[in-house]
């Protein structure tokens, strides 16, 4: 039975629950070009991948003999003069990427498969390039693909030790790993054992990478391979994977130890978990197991392990559109920090690509003041935020990570950084009708938090438009006054002021942390 689909109405509530677990941030002009559209078409939008971006470019050196400025370095070879350079790069890349994203769940899919196959930035910036090419490549398709090809990516290879796997000393850390946290899981009273760890290893033998990248960035040596029968146990039906020799065993064998791992029920289930804690929610009750998790997972199976049809579903079900589900998840410091910026729909000042490149690495290194650098989970693992209990979501807050919040915050509000504009006032004057304070605090609101607000919270923000004055006016007035002559000085510093700290206290409140 498939899960229950939504038959609800579809209206700015359902459509801002949608977009908020889907992107990383929602804008003004996401909900206006959305608004109107059925549930299904807007799903079906979200669900088309995203375009391919330009890869990244040198905004790192001058000198680099091979790689003219602004022009990409990903075709050059390694250069260890460069590699701090061209890391820098990356990273300022993928931020610009989730930044500049379309109205398109990609980039989130990207920060998911991260997390659930995560490798390091540390290592040679080519590899790590084609990773996060891997992750856009298969965002929305097939698992199964993915995880074959991650198998023989470089930068996984690289990260747990594949590289150094070899018949005469077979090394078990990716074959544990492939098994315990990126296809079957763990928690099962019965499940997969040493052996068919040390089997599966041996499987994965003769895969190396090259230091001449990129030209053969992975190659197969067969005489590394380990070319015996590999025995697994009967939670695989005591399979065998015949072994073989020559250019072509690393592959055959690896096709087999992938039909052999999919073959078992259990991968659906473990990775539709994995969905469901990531989208919705993370604690998984019997109900929810019984009736979410164990038919989107036959969903999952039926298709050949195609992501698409279970996002689909999920995000069309009633389960997800239950209001119960809205604002349970306590933002990563992506959503948190990036989403926000992208709400503002910040502009860059100048726009050229030295520029945009400084100011989103320091877009990253404030994320990873908030406890999240992308490019390096905590552990092999992911982040703890996504598999530990009991505390989940909760543990991207603490006294530290809230302080550092809420200086990053207060640093966009007032005039930005690095290269970065936030220009509030013109950001206000988008909304429907802003010189009602009444009517600007609920589009504001709606727009920064998930919750419904109490009449408390919007006396305390009206109090602040209204310099704790009692009539609309002194605000009605103060804004008109503003609009009538921009170029005043006396009455743009009276608007500004209240709208830096009008949006200072809702951006710094619990509920802006909720989505």
């Amino acid at each position: 039975m498939p899960v229950t689909p939504y038959t609800g109405t579809f209206a700015q509530p359902q459509l801002l629950h949608l977009l908020r677990r889907t992107m990383i941030g929602l804008t003004k002009p996401d909900i206006t070009y959305f608004t109107g559209m059925t549930m299904s078409q807007v799903v079906t939008e979200l669900l088309t991948a995203a375009p391919v971006p330009a890869p990244p470019v040198n905004t790192y050196s001058a000198t680099d003999p091979n790689v003219p400025l602004d022009t990409t370095w990903v075709n050059a070879l390694p250069d260890g003069s460069f590699t701090g350079g061209r890391r820098d790069s990356l990273r300022a890349w993928w931020i610009g990427n989730i930044i500049q994203q379309n109205r398109s769940i990609t980039e989130k899919m990207i920060l998911f498969w991260h997390n659930h196959l995560p490798t390091s930035h540390f290592i040679e910036p080519y590899q790590f390039y084609l990773y996060l090419n891997l992750l856009r490549t298969h965002a929305l398709g097939n698992f199964k693909t993915l995880v074959t090809e991650m198998s023989i990516n470089p930068s996984m290879l690289f990260y747990l030790n594949g590289n150094l796997n070899k018949n005469t000393a077979p090394n078990e850390n990716y074959a544990r790993e492939l098994q315990e946290l990126f296809t079957v899981g763990k928690d099962l009273p019965l499940h997969y054992t040493q052996d068919d760890v040390v089997a599966a290893a041996r499987v994965l033998t003769g895969w190396k990478t090259n230091t001449q990248l990129p030209a053969t960035p992975v190659y197969f040596n067969p005489n590394d391979h380990d070319t015996g029968d590999k025995i697994f146990s009967s939670f695989y039906n005591n399979a065998i994977i015949t072994g073989q020799s020559g250019a072509n065993a690393g592959m055959n064998e690896l096709n087999d130890l992938m039909n052999m791992i999919f073959s078992h029920n259990e991968v659906a289930k473990y990775m539709v978990r994995k969905l469901y804690r990531f989208f919705v929610y993370y604690d998984i009750d019997t109900n929810v197991e019984n009736n979410i998790i164990v038919p989107l997972a036959d969903t999952f199976r039926n298709s050949n392990y195609q992501i698409l049809p279970v996002l689909t579903e999920l995000f069309t079900s009633a389960h997800f559109y239950d209001m119960i589900q809205a604002s349970s998840h306590i933002k990563n410091p992506v959503d948190s920090f990036l989403g926000t910026m992208r709400t503002f729909y910040f502009d860059y000042i100048p726009s050229n690509t030295t520029v945009n490149y400084a100011s989103w690495r320091n877009i990253h290194n404030r994320c990873t003041s908030q406890g999240m650098t992308l490019g390096n989970p905590p552990s092999v693992a992911g982040w703890t935020a996504y598999y530990q209990a009991p505390a989940y979501y909760r543990q991207w807050i603490d006294a530290n990570t809230l302080r550092i919040h809420k200086t990053n915050i207060d640093a966009l509000v007032a005039n930005g950084f690095a290269g970065v504009s936030t220009d509030i006032m013109a950001f206000t004057a988008t909304m429907a009708n802003p010189s009602d304070p009444d009517l600007l605090i609920e589009e504001v609101l709606a727009l920064f938090h998930a919750l419904p607000s109490d009449p408390s919270l919007k006396s305390q923000l009206k109090a602040i438009l209204l310099s704790n004055q009692s009539t609309n006016n002194y605000w009605t007035t103060a804004w008109n006054n503003y609009i009538g002559a921009p170029t005043n000085t006396t009455f743009a510093n009276t608007v500004k002021t209240r709208l830096r700290t009008f949006y200072r206290a809702i951006l710094t409140m619990a509920e802006a942390y909720l989505c």
